[in-house]
């Protein structure tokens, strides 16, 4: 594996969903003005982070690490 496909699989990994997973925010984030329990379902995952298409209607990109969100139940 290449040193790209490695930092790919540790972003998935860090990620800890799969592109289609629907997911719900576990605390606030004033900078984006998503608050705990908004829910979105994860359309990439990149190297700086998760895409996210909110329910709210617009797609923003996440840090897992800086803001925690678990999975839904299918």
């Amino acid at each position: 594996m290449d040193t790209l496909g490695a930092r790919h699989l540790a972003a998935r990994l860090r990620a800890g969903v799969r592109v289609g997973t629907e997911i719900e925010l576990d605390c606030d984030d004033a900078e984006s003005g998503l608050r705990v329990g908004d829910r979105g379902v994860v359309s990439a995952i990149t190297l700086d982070g998760v895409v996210i298409e909110w329910d709210k209607g617009f797609s923003l990109q996440i840090d897992p690490q800086a803001t925690p969100y678990h999975s839904r139940a299918a």
